[in-house]
């Protein structure tokens, strides 16, 4: 990009023009990296999510903003804050967010929000996933472990009618991983976008 169009870029647009392309940046880069079929893992291999943040305001307006982003991003305050501490910045929610898959209608998920002057680091743990017609499950290795299971099926597969199956099945699997990176990569990009345009 040249220097003048960095220029533009940097200082033409409209701030909220501004905003909504950080966001759509955001998502799109969580949407393309999601797509490898996988959860992401921590070192635990628990299925974990996080991001950080830079910000030109205080801890204090950043809690007040996050405050704000919970209730207008998952309806009930009370219901979703199981810890706040506003002296030490720290947010901690239970909730639930849509996610279609074959199995899950929603996944419920920790969300830790730690909040300083100047920026906040965000992590998404705990995923479990939940439907009317079955129990929720905890979302990670096991998902990843049913994709590489499936990738090794369609390799040794000799019956091209079996291998078709469990190239179904992969393809399934990897899809419904895939959507839950997506809703969990939307979460902390609308946690961003909401912070940097309040």
């Amino acid at each position: 990009m040249t220097s003048i169009n960095l220029y533009f870029a940097t200082y033409h647009f409209e701030p909220t023009l501004k905003y909504f392309i950080l966001g759509a940046l955001l998502l799109l880069s969580g949407v393309t990296y999601s797509q490898d079929g996988k959860l992401l893992l921590d070192a635990n291999k628990k299925a974990t999510y996080t991001d950080q943040a830079s910000t030109q305001k205080s801890k204090d307006e950043c809690f007040k903003i996050a405050q704000k982003w919970i209730s207008d991003t998952f309806g009930n305050y009370e219901n979703a804050v199981v810890k706040q501490d506003a002296a030490t910045g720290l947010l901690v929610i239970n909730t639930y967010t849509p996610v279609q898959t074959s199995l899950y209608d929603y996944v419920r998920f920790d969300l830790t929000l730690t909040l300083r002057d100047q920026g906040y680091q965000v992590k998404i743990t705990n995923l479990d996933g939940t439907s009317q017609l079955r129990s929720p499950a905890r979302l990670g290795i096991n998902e990843n472990n049913l994709v590489t299971e499936k990738e090794m099926l369609v390799k040794t597969e000799t019956n091209k009618k079996k291998r078709s199956d469990v190239q179904q099945q992969l393809d399934q699997a990897k899809a419904d991983n895939d959507h839950v990176n997506e809703a969990m990569f939307k979460v902390l990009a609308s946690l961003k976008e909401y912070i940097a345009s309040h």
